[in-house]
């Protein structure tokens, strides 16, 4: 993979959401994710929003799924409001790269739906370097579906049954098989390829 998804900078993102309960918990998840800071929304690289407005630059929306080209912006992911909180710092990553979360193949107009427009920025984005030249174990994809989740290495050894020192070989392993430098570059590199879905 040649694009690195993480950034010398940290990412600005903007909050357009209108539902205020909404706001006040995606700012929060936000400001403990790490690499993230606010912006207003004309300088941030990322805005996320939960209501139809015409904004600048990639958007985000939390909400119900439904027609990305009924937005009148720039929609690169649909995500439901229900994120977790690495997802969400994962696809605001992927999304600042110039990349797109496109929903998961097979999606029915009932889920979600990818139009031309989405579709188009998927492919300016660069579709050669979507492909993992490795296969997970099954053992990796429950490691990376527990990632995702943001579970910590205790709590991955819970989930697996194995000790901490086990989680961690697992975590580092699975962070070199993917190319990443961290946590958050794997799953970002994850949603990217298509290894997990939101």
């Amino acid at each position: 993979m040649t694009a690195t998804l993480l950034r010398d900078r940290a990412v600005r993102v903007a909050v357009a959401i209108a539902d205020r309960a909404l706001r006040e918990r995606v700012a929060q998840q936000l400001r403990d994710s790490g690499n993230i800071v606010f912006s207003a929304a004309g300088d941030a690289d990322v805005t996320i929003a939960d209501r139809k407005q015409d904004l600048a630059g990639p958007v985000i929306v939390l909400g119900p799924s439904g027609d990305a080209a009924a937005w009148p912006s720039d929609v690169r992911a649909m995500l439901p409001v229900d994120v977790s909180p690495t997802v969400l710092a994962a696809v605001i990553t992927v999304i600042a790269a110039g990349f797109a979360v496109a929903p998961p193949h097979g999606a029915t107009a009932d889920t979600t739906t990818l139009t031309g427009r989405w579709a188009s920025a998927l492919d300016v984005a660069g579709a050669e370097d979507d492909e993992i030249p490795v296969a997970l174990t099954a053992r990796e994809r429950e490691v990376l579906t527990l990632l995702a989740a943001g579970a910590s290495n205790k709590a991955i050894a819970l989930a697996l049954g194995v000790s901490v020192h086990t989680a961690k070989f697992h975590v580092a392993s699975l962070t070199e098989k993917l190319g990443a430098s961290g946590r958050l570059e794997a799953v970002a590199i994850a949603l990217r390829t298509g290894l997990i879905m939101v």
